[in-house]
């Protein structure tokens, strides 16, 4: 086949809420959740890649966007001829999406920095180098989308040489100034967020350590007012960790946002912070 990589596997349509996507394969006009797939269509056919990062079954502004923008025939019509779309899911249901493909998703939203759904990355046809990125939105269409989709499209090395080409002497020199100064105070910022965060996971390590010592001193203190003491300093450490582990189990198992569960993570929070404040006040 021509184009081997491109497989056409409507069979493997995965249902997910909101929103419909191929689990193995590029199918042209449809989200795929295969991102490998995705890179080899992209550089073979010389697209860009439209990430999706979303909350399939449970964001209501992810189901807006397939409502208003992604099902219809017009968006399906360009995104066949211009893209491979990538859907990257976060669902409830973790049955929405094949094992072999959480971790990666994962490892994507730290990558990209994703911190609400549905993000919106537009790769360039290398599947790495980032082209911008785009938001949902009550008012938007596929026209407007498109629109959006095509200002970052501007960024693409090819139409920036092509637009270069268009340009004389002295513009292109200016152009160029302009361009470089850009690139170089996108580096800078990058480099301000990489040391903010370097400093940032610093100042947790310090703080973690801290409040280790401090807990360190307090039992050696305890110790001093005798065994009895002591063990009762350290049953109460017992049932804090037991309390804050209970607690943290629960929250693992996703529970529903309901008056009841607001309630439970109440009491349990309280019973933590008590005992919290018991081994504070030795």
């Amino acid at each position: 086949m021509k184009n081997a990589i491109v497989l056409f596997t409507a069979g493997l349509m995965l249902a997910t809420g909101a929103a419909a996507a191929v689990t193995e394969g590029v199918v042209p006009g449809e989200w795929t959740m295969d991102f490998d797939a995705a890179k080899k269509v992209a550089a073979e056919q010389k697209r860009p890649l439209l990430l999706d990062f979303s909350g399939s079954d449970w964001c209501g502004w992810c189901k807006l966007m397939e409502e208003k923008v992604f099902t219809l025939p017009e968006w399906k019509a360009y995104a066949a001829s211009n893209l491979v779309m990538v859907l990257v899911d976060f669902p409830q249901d973790k049955s929405l999406v094949p094992e072999k493909y959480a971790a990666r998703n994962q490892a994507l939203s730290e990558q990209f920095g994703i911190e609400g759904f549905p993000t919106f990355i537009v790769l360039d046809d290398d599947g790495t180098t980032v082209l911008g990125r785009l938001q949902a939105g009550q008012e938007k269409t596929p026209a407007s989308f498109k629109a959006e989709l095509e200002a970052l499209l501007r960024n693409r090395p090819a139409a920036q040489a092509a637009f270069m080409d268009s340009l004389d002497a002295a513009e292109k020199e200016t152009f160029a100034a302009m361009s470089g100064e850009l690139a170089a105070k996108k580096a800078a910022l990058e480099k301000a967020e990489a040391d903010a965060m370097a400093a940032q996971q610093q100042a947790e390590t310090l703080g973690g350590e801290i409040g280790e010592l401090e807990m360190k001193i307090k039992e050696f203190k305890v110790a001093q007012l005798g065994d009895d003491k002591l063990a009762e300093f350290k049953a109460l450490q017992a049932q804090r960790d037991a309390k804050m582990k209970e607690l943290t189990d629960w929250i693992a198992t996703e529970p529903e946002q309901n008056e009841e569960n607001m309630a439970k993570f109440e009491a349990m929070r309280t019973g933590v912070m008590d005992l919290i404040g018991q081994i504070e006040a030795f």
